[in-house]
């Protein structure tokens, strides 16, 4: 097992991964009523529909189904792709969210870019945003070689999950039909 270690700048995937954590709690609480609605409505049969949602609406599909489990199986060898696969699924999310909101966007504009965007626009709240920063400077560290275990990779997973639901919801009402 590989020490723990703190990076530059005070970066800690624990410290991030706990931050994470208390916002995706946050944000389940915030849920609005016809969010949850929509979320019961669609439970159990996501797997099989979300992508033929997103490609009706001519957005991109997600290499995972955004089914979380897929990327839980590539942890129980390789945490760290794990974290790098959900991090192109997130990616995937928020340009999908710019252009079915109508948000102007580039290809080459960053996730950053992106999230900044959304939030700017209203499409997604300030807790939202900060928890897609959180994911994405974890699986970055995990680019650059930070050391994650497979436990720590699990918990990332799991909170992910809160985000992919609110997509959910929004690939379910948000967006006009086309």
């Amino acid at each position: 097992m590989e020490p723990k270690v703190e990076l530059p700048g005070g970066f800690s995937i624990n410290k991030e991964i706990e931050k994470a954590q208390e916002l995706a709690t946050e944000i389940e609480l915030e849920r609005k009523p016809e969010t949850k609605r929509k979320l019961e409505l669609v439970s159990g049969k996501l797997e099989t529909v979300a992508n033929k949602r997103m490609l009706e609406l001519g957005l991109t599909a997600s290499p995972s189904g955004l089914d979380i489990n897929y990327y839980k199986k590539i942890a129980d060898s390789d945490p760290r792709l794990a974290l790098i696969g959900l991090r192109t699924d997130f990616e995937m999310m928020l340009k999908n969210l710019a252009k079915g909101f109508k948000i102007p966007n580039y290809e080459k504009d960053s996730v950053a870019r992106i999230n900044s965007k959304l939030l700017i626009d209203g499409k997604i709240t300030k807790k939202q945003s900060e928890f897609i920063t959180i994911v994405f400077r974890i699986s970055i560290a995990t680019v650059h070689r930070a050391y994650i275990s497979k436990d720590e990779a699990f918990q990332v997973l799991e909170i992910a999950q809160v985000l992919i639901d609110d997509y959910i919801a929004w690939l379910n009402w948000g967006f006009p039909n086309t």
